[in-house]
């Protein structure tokens, strides 16, 4: 069996098993709240869209910037798309797969294209309630830390 890789965690000891290696505890709590509410987009989003890109070479044999173009290129677009989700309150995130050799032969996406991305998304369940999450004054820093 492979490395453990946080993107693969499905339950709380298999968290904890992966946070455990962490010396902050601030790095320890992002992951235990990120995780299973990943986990929920994807298996419980009603959409997902899945961002593909074609490569000059496969990834492996790029040798300079000029061959990663079109991946810099899908994850600039990513990047558009949720923002653009977000200003319609369209909430996802993104989730980009180790191996997609199945995925790709599912959804009969061509060999010489790969996939940069899924991103699950649909509108909040719950929409925050006021205070619960922090505003951009409280993210927001000018000057100085």
């Amino acid at each position: 069996m492979g490395a453990l890789k946080a993107r693969d965690l499905k339950d709380k000891r298999g968290i904890e098993e992966l946070v455990n290696k962490f010396d902050y505890e601030e790095l320890k709590e992002v992951y235990r709240k990120a995780l299973p509410i990943q986990l929920t987009m994807m298996l419980e989003a009603p959409e997902l869209l899945v961002v593909c890109y074609r490569m000059r070479k496969p990834l492996g044999e790029a040798k300079n910037l000029f061959e990663l173009n079109n991946l810099a290129s899908a994850w600039c677009c990513i990047e558009n798309i949720v923002l653009a989700m977000a200003s319609e309150r369209l909430y996802g995130c993104t989730y980009s797969p180790y191996e997609t050799t199945a995925l790709k032969e599912y959804l009969a996406i061509p060999q010489d294209y790969e996939v940069a991305t899924l991103i699950p998304f649909g509108y909040l369940k719950h929409p925050p309630r006021e205070g619960e999450t922090p505003g951009l004054k409280d993210r927001l820093h000018i000057d100085k830390w």
